[in-house]
């Protein structure tokens, strides 16, 4: 019991972690659990309205809560508040904005995430590592694992 490597719950005051920058351009985010092990990551996803992501292409399984607003699939179908949606492994896709308020979601990615160029070719990948230079970028680097 009194084992230094006893397990312990994490708590995380979200509301003192500001927005900061994300891959696409106008979005930010805010990092609340990173597995390096199993190179999962769980965050808060905020995407002004009409702004699109780019098409993408999932190497492992995300899962999104959507705690405001709305988003799209050609051909998929659309999720809004209080939705979740879950992205299988592989599948490739380009969100459209859908509504009039800012999109917010819980996202719980299982790993990384490809972007994909006009030419169809890897444009960037999204992991735990570029997820920690943003933050480390807006300041907020600290407040995980230790991240400086």
């Amino acid at each position: 019991m009194g084992n230094s490597k006893e397990k312990r719950s994490t708590m995380v005051d979200v509301s003192s972690i500001p927005w900061v920058p994300f891959a696409l351009e106008g979005t930010s985010f805010k990092p609340l659990h990173y597995d390096d092990d199993q190179g999962k990551a769980t965050f808060l996803l905020k995407v002004p309205v009409g702004c699109k992501a780019p098409l993408h292409r999932h190497l492992a399984a995300v899962e999104a809560y959507v705690i405001q607003g709305g988003f799209s699939y050609e051909g998929e179908g659309s999720v809004r508040q209080g939705d979740y949606v879950y992205e299988p492994s592989g599948v490739v896709h380009e969100p459209g904005p859908d509504g009039d308020e800012d999109l917010i979601l819980m996202v719980v990615a299982q790993g990384p995430i490809e972007g994909i160029d006009e030419n169809g070719d890897p444009a960037g990948i999204i992991d735990n590592e570029l997820m920690r230079q943003f933050a480390r970028q807006g300041g907020i680097g600290h407040l995980l694992h230790g991240d400086t």
